[in-house]
């Protein structure tokens, strides 16, 4: 289990398929809202970047926050996110680039 500031597990791995409280709060401060479009954080779910059902950790390093709508067009078109040194990344479907350049998340560009 990996632990942040005063003993909060910032990864519960398989043991929890939703994300905890304190989890939600070092998303918020790493994302800032929706990662791909910048809604505010209270309009956001937390997203798993490698689904849980498929072996994905509930942890920082595998999860995203995202509002509805990004949410959807992540499970239900061919945009994908990652995660890379904690920079998240957006990979747009080959119609809309055909080299598929990642895009940084919206409140990540200076990063």
């Amino acid at each position: 289990m990996l632990l942040g500031r005063n003993s909060v597990p910032l990864n519960v791995a398989r043991t929890e398929r939703l994300i905890p409280a304190h989890l939600r709060k070092a998303l918020i401060a790493r994302d800032k809202g929706c990662a791909r479009c910048g809604r505010p954080p209270r309009w956001c779910r937390g997203h798993h970047v490698t689904h849980w059902a498929d072996g994905g950790d509930t942890c920082l390093e595998n999860c995203v926050l995202l509002c509805d709508a990004c949410h959807r067009l992540i499970h239900h078109s061919d945009w994908e996110v990652r995660i890379i040194d904690g920079i998240v990344e957006f990979i747009p479907p080959a119609y809309r680039d055909p080299e598929r350049r990642p895009i940084r998340g919206i409140n990540q560009l200076a990063a």
